[in-house]
């Protein structure tokens, strides 16, 4: 008699064992379902933002030169002219008096007052090695914080040239110079009107 209910409470506890098994698995998986739920589709955890979108490279702003033109000091030492990525502002510097716009004078004079009090940017490429036009001038995406992300209203608050674009003083344009373009950025900028 005690032999089988020694069998029979050990079934039970290997039951009860199983079962906690069970539910400790469902919860992990459901744990693990949520976190990359957040990192897919939110644009990531804190955490994960910088190795989404790409690296930094941080520049001291030395003047505006237009709508979509900024020149930079390097961390080199040298200057560079900046040419912001997937925006396109109207004319307000070109040697050509004729091309230039009010339009454009007005992009250049939005440009130089939403950077106004910034002495510190952050550049990132779409590539590395591949990331001149063919004037010499680097294009890049120009951030306002050291953090970047794919998050569309992360990206909406601190890229200058979704500021930029959103003010309506440029228009979404496409360089087509053999570069990989970041998608996650090319949506949220396409769809600012």
């Amino acid at each position: 008699m005690k032999d089988r209910q020694n069998q029979y409470f050990g079934r039970l506890r290997k039951r009860k064992r199983r079962r906690r098994i069970l539910i400790a698995a469902v919860c992990l998986l459901m744990l693990a379902v949520l976190i990359c739920s957040l990192i897919r589709f939110r644009g990531g955890l804190g955490l994960f933002r910088r190795n989404q979108s790409g690296e930094t490279v941080r520049v001291t702003l030395k003047s505006v030169y237009d709508g979509d033109t900024i020149r930079v000091k390097m961390p080199d030492g040298t200057e560079e002219t900046v040419r912001l990525l997937m925006i396109d502002a109207p004319e307000s510097v070109h040697p050509d008096e004729s091309k230039n716009t009010e339009e454009g004078r007005k992009a250049s004079e939005y440009l130089t007052e939403l950077l106004k009090d910034t002495e510190t940017l952050y550049l990132e490429y779409e590539d590395e090695k591949n990331n001149r036009d063919l004037y010499g001038r680097l294009l890049a995406y120009v951030w306002l914080t050291d953090t970047t992300s794919v998050e569309p209203s992360f990206i909406k608050k601190n890229m200058v040239n979704a500021l930029v674009l959103s003010s309506g003083h440029a228009e979404f344009h496409l360089y087509q110079n053999g570069n990989k373009v970041k998608e996650a950025y090319r949506r949220v900028l396409e769809g600012i009107r």
